[in-house]
């Protein structure tokens, strides 16, 4: 199961089955989804499902984490560690409410997921996604300390590739 993880704002845990309304919430806004899925709302089935999903990896050490506030305990959104579709690749991942964009909460999430993903799992190397018109998801990747690869096709879009190896991440930390 992977742990639950803390930095200075919010705690990091695994989701749980009472996590519903809060997925359904940050699934069916389009802000949300507009670079997922082009900003269809899911529906409250697919919400079930994407739930389940991440339910499926509670019991591993990669997996999904239900970001929150440390303090008042509001759901944030979520974060991921997982296999890259259709890939050897790790791919680290999130996903916020909007209203808590902005705030570099999901770079701040990213850092302790990356030292998890470093120091405990000693993973090699770590990749992220995303379409390229998606600035915002970018520049977290790039203040994560990932560099721009290339581009590829996953999920079935073309998305830009970033990357970070164990290597380079354990030279930011000296």
């Amino acid at each position: 199961m992977p742990p639950i993880l803390e930095s200075k704002r919010m705690h990091l845990r695994p989701p749980r089955a009472d996590d519903y309304e809060h997925i359904y919430r940050l699934g069916s806004s389009k802000a949300v989804m507009k670079y997922i899925n082009g900003g269809i709302p899911q529906n409250r089935q697919e919400a079930k499902k994407d739930l389940e999903k991440r339910l499926k990896t509670a019991n591993m050490p990669l997996g999904y984490w239900i970001a929150e506030l440390k303090d008042q305990g509001d759901f944030l959104g979520w974060m991921c560690l997982k296999q890259l579709d259709n890939s050897p690749h790790i791919e680290i991942g999130y996903r916020f409410l909007e209203e808590y964009w902005g705030q570099g909460l999901a770079t701040e999430g990213g850092q302790v997921i990356l030292e998890y993903a470093f120091q405990q799992l000693k993973l090699e190397r770590v990749l992220a996604v995303a379409l390229e018109e998606n600035q915002a998801s970018t520049r977290v990747m790039e203040k994560l300390g990932l560099e721009k690869e290339g581009y590829d096709q996953y999920y079935g879009v073309d998305v830009v590739v970033y990357r970070i190896s164990r290597e380079d991440y354990l030279k930011t930390k000296h």
